[in-house]
Order: C-alpha cells, then structure tokens, then sequence
C-alpha cells in the first residue's frame, strides 16, 4: 500500500478510536467500571476498554485494500507502524479532550454532561496525573495499536487462536458471579482460580484460563477440517447416532444447570430461556424469508394476553381482583395450543396487508403493528378484556401433576424444554422445502417468483409461524412473572430481539443461542452493564455491521450470500475504476 494512504488510514482510524474513548469516559461507563476488576486488581474492565479501544483502530487502520482488482496488504513494519500511528494519535484525541475539560472546569460542563468527573478523567489517565498520565496514555495507545496492526498482518492460524484463548479469559473474568459458584457445587476449591476479596481471576487462574484455551483452541483449529471431513464422509448411520449422542449431551447439560448455578443465576437464564425462544421465532420471519420484522412485540404480547385469558388470570380493580369481560378457565397445557393458534391469526393480519412491502418499508409499517397492540391492551376500549394500564394478575404457573414452574430453577427447566422445542422445528423447517422456498425469496424475491413459488403464501407463512413460536415467550414470560403488565411490550423488546438475531447471525440457530447469551445473558450476570444495556447494544450492532455482517455464528448459506454480495460490489468498483481511468486517457490524448 502507498505510504500515504496509510497515513490517512492511521489518522482517520485514530480519531475513530479517541471519539470512543471520549464517549466511554463522557456516559460514565469507564468510572462504572473501574470497580470491576478482571485480574487481580491491576486490570479493571475500565483499564482494559482504554487499552482495547486504540487497539481496535490499529487493527481497522490496516484492512487490506482492492485497488485494480489486486488485494493489496502492507508489509509488516509498515502494518506495525500503521497501527501504532492510530493508537497514538487516539490518545492524543484523548489527552486533548482532557485537557479541554480541565481548562473549562468540571463544573460548568457537568450542567450538561453529569458523567464527566474527576473520577472519570483519572481512570481514562491510567491513574496518574495529566501530564504523565497523558504521556503513558499515547505510549499505550501506540502499543496496543501497533499490536492490532500486526495482528491484522499476521496468518490467521496464528492471530485466531491467540485472539479465542484471551476471549476466553475475558470470559471466565466476566463470569466471576457463576463459575466459582459451579467449582463449589461440584466440590472443587476455587480459590486459586478467582480471588475472594475482589472477585476477579488471580494472576495463576488467568494464566492456566489463557493457556489452556489458547492450547485447545490451537489444537481444535488444526482438527477441526479433519473432523468435519469424517463427519461429512460418515453414512447416515452414524452422523444419526452422533447427533442422538449430541443430544443426549445437551439434555444432561440442561439438565445439571440449576443444580450448579442456584436460584439466582436461574433467574437469569430463565430470562435468557424467554428472549432465545422470541429470537428464534423472529429469526423465521428476519434469518429464513428475509422479512424485515420490527414489531415483533405484537406477538409477544399476544401469547402473554392470551395466556391469560385462557387460563383464568383477574383483573386489577378499585373493588379487587375480578374476572375479565372474556375467560376461560383452561390447564397451560391445554392453553399453549390455543395460544399458538391465536397467534398464528395475528401473524396473518400482520403479514396480510403487506405484502406487495419490502425493506424499509415493511419495517415501518411492522412497526406500526407493534405500537398499535401496546396501545390496544392499554386503552380504556379493551380495559375490560385485559385490564388497561393495570394488566392482569393471576396469571398460571403452568402446573403438571402439582408441580409448578414459579420456582426459578424449575421455571429453568420449562423454558429449556420449549427452547429446544423451538430449536427442533427451527431446524426442520430450514431443511424442508418450505425453508428453501423462503432462502430463494430472500436472495431474490423476482426470480422466485419467475421459478414458481407463490412468494404470498410464503410470506403469509413466514409471518404465521414466526408468531407461533414468539407467542410462546410471551406465555412463559407471564407464568414467569404471574403478572401482565403492557410496560412489558414496548418497542425496545423488539429491538432486543432483532439485535440477537443480527449479532448470533441471521439464519443460524447456533448464532441465535450466541447472541441470546450475549445480549441477555451478561447484562443480567454483571450489574455493571445493565444501566448501559440499549448503549452496548447499538455499539454492538455498529461493530458488527461493520467488521462481521454475516453475525459470531454465522449460517453458512448466509455468509455465502454476503461474500457475493462483496464480490459483485468490488467488482463493480473496479469497474468504475477501469472507466475512470480510461476517461482521464482519453482526456491527455486529446482529440
């Protein structure tokens, strides 16, 4: 690459990278979680985001670049000082805004910005004073860039598992509420692995995490063709018998879960058992017909109300608990299959009026749908139906044989099974010939319908059974709680849903259950990111668009059609490049 146009790489990723770190300081986040600490006590979450932020625009600052049709990659001192050029002039960005401030004062400008405090500017200092802890702050930056650059300059075997083993330590550092928990259930001391007084992993526990995952990661990347060639080459016998062991592994797995982590931590994944189910019901409608759903709440909403209903739930009154205008008085079980039929009957008044919309506008318009049933349930017009702004109260918990789910650990077990349910019909659906209908009307909607599929009733389909699933979460979502409440269908949750999807991989089922765990699972586990849960979330989805499109576990049919979507996009570049050029030569030729 020219020397030049890296050097505008490095500026424009390195102020890229200080506008973030300015960001992180100005909401607080970085004060928040400096009481979080990751190893020992000289690596708090804080102090690693100040080092992974620089480190990120070095890594972006040396993307590979299509120039002529070539891929053009620079060579590794220049990757280097490529990356170490964004870090440090991220710290730079940094230590002006700092300085900035100061000259201001704190006081005037917390009237605006109530995070920036001293507590802030210290921690995003590295601790020290501003003049040295500006000095370190670029040293640091620089370094972690230049590490970023040489990774992106570096074989992939080598960077991947490198990068999977120090993923990995991050993870057992974050998961510093659950896993001693499991290490003491199953009768393992886990003091050495994760200090008593402040929680985090001590210096031999991150060492063994590190080195031990970076070893297997090392070994699986070296295996894993191999394994899936057996695999692929195996007769339908034994993949058969594979996958019924595989299956029997996760049952045991589900099954331990709550005896290991307790009721606390039950709570959480019964949350997270709640969202997995909406996803993968959306994931039909957004991953498999490329439908742009963004009231998904309508449907969450409906199983919950209708659960209700049918179940025998009270309403809140002046005079008391009383039955709605319209009850039944039905078992869960019996209500689930009445339940998922009502809202497979939404899914087609939704999916019925817009069919001829595609892209943006069938999400507006889906949209619509989703604040058109927050606004129904809470309208004095059905208040005697379902309660208004009071919702309903008494709602089932789902009993069989006098056992009931209202329990955090057995609710755990109720949403598990329904999960895998979903997960079951999920896959099966994608491999019939209706699951392949909807790949072709969402690659192209034209030339499926040029090839006979009826794109309506595909559509009309699409939308029915993505209902059916999601309303299931609704319904657990209420024996979850026992109480309706409509400020628990809002736009937001919709968006939840959509950023599992988008951030596991659309299209993957895998990818679903990834970014369930993610989005749901650690906000819950860690009090730290909960007040910033919408703000990682549009981070996350940002980081995605750009670095990852096809999602952390992405379908492989999915990521297909994205590379060629690239290909036929740099294809055209260079096209115009070609014209380009051969304009600008008939131009100095002259007539």
């Amino acid at each position: 690459m020219p020397g030049r146009f890296l050097v505008g790489r490095a500026l424009r990723s390195g102020a890229v990278a200080g506008v973030v770190l300015i960001y992180l300081a100005m909401v607080g986040m970085l004060e928040r979680f400096a009481g979080l600490d990751l190893v020992g006590t000289v690596l708090p979450l804080s102090r690693l985001l100040v080092v992974l932020v620089p480190l990120g625009g070095g890594y972006v600052a040396v993307r590979p670049r299509i120039h002529a049709g070539a891929v053009q990659r620079p060579t590794a001192g220049r990757a280097v000082a490529t990356g170490a050029g964004a870090g440090a002039i991220a710290g730079v960005v940094a230590v002006a805004w700092m300085a900035l401030v100061r000259s201001i004062g704190l006081e005037g400008l917390r009237d605006i910005f109530v995070s920036v405090t001293e507590e802030a500017l210290a921690v995003l200092a590295l601790g020290l004073g501003p003049a040295p802890g500006g000095a370190l702050l670029v040293a640091v930056g620089a370094a972690a860039g230049a590490i970023g650059g040489l990774a992106r300059h570096l074989p992939r075997a080598v960077v991947r598992p490198a990068a999977l083993a120090l993923a990995t330590g991050l993870l057992f550092a974050l998961l510093q509420r659950i896993v001693p928990t499991v290490l003491f259930e199953l009768g393992l001391d886990p003091s050495w692995m994760y200090d008593r007084v402040h929680g985090g992993l001590t210096y031999l526990g991150a060492a063994v995490v590190v080195g031990v995952s970076g070893a297997a990661w090392w070994q699986g990347g070296a295996r894993r063709g191999g394994i899936e060639r057996r695999i692929r080459e195996a007769p339908p016998e034994a993949r058969r018998a594979m996958g019924l062991v595989g299956f029997a592994a996760l049952l045991l797995v589900l099954w331990v879960t709550p005896q290991l982590i307790g009721s606390v931590l039950s709570e959480i994944m019964g949350t997270v058992g709640v969202f997995l189910l909406m996803a993968l019901g959306l994931n039909i409608v957004v991953g498999y017909a490329g439908l742009l759903d963004l009231g998904y709440v309508a449907f969450f909403a409906t199983g919950a109300y209708t659960l209700g209903l049918l179940t025998g739930a009270n309403l809140v009154t002046a005079f008391g608990l009383v039955p709605p205008a319209l009850v039944a008085h039905l078992d869960f079980w019996a209500a689930v299959p009445l339940v998922m039929l009502v809202a497979a009957v939404v899914g087609l008044l939704i999916g019925a009026p817009v069919l001829r919309l595609r892209g943006d506008y069938l999400a507006i318009v889906t949209l619509g749908f989703g604040e058109i049933v927050r606004i129904l349930v809470t309208s004095n017009w059905l208040k005697p139906l379902v309660g208004g702004a009071q919702g309903l109260r008494d709602v089932t918990d789902a009993a069989i044989f006098g056992v009931g789910f209202r329990d955090p650990q057995r609710f755990f077990y109720l949403v598990a099974a329904f999960c895998v349910l979903a997960v079951l019909v999920s896959r099966r659906l994608a491999n019939s010939r209706v699951g392949r209908a909807w790949n072709a009307m969402r690659e192209d909607e034209q030339v499926a319908e040029a090839m006979g599929i009826s794109t309506t009733n595909y559509k009309l389909l699409a939308f029915a059974t993505g209902g059916a699933l999601g309303c299931l979460s609704g319904a657990l979502f209420a024996v979850k709680l026992g109480t309706i409440q409509p400020g628990s269908f809002e736009i937001p949750v919709s968006i939840t849903a959509l950023a599992i999807v988008i951030l596991g991989g659309m299209g993957s089922i895998p990818g679903v259950v990834v970014g369930a765990l993610i989005l749901m699972g650690l906000p819950g586990l860690l009090a730290e990111f909960e007040d910033y849960r919408f703000l990682m979330y549009g981070a996350v989805l940002i980081a995605i668009m750009i670095l990852r499109p096809q999602g952390l576990v992405p379908n492989v049919r999915r990521m297909r059609e994205l590379q060629e979507e690239e290909r036929l996009q740099d294809a055209w570049l260079r096209a115009k490049e070609e014209r380009g050029e051969a304009v600008a030569a008939a131009r100095e030729e002259g007539p």
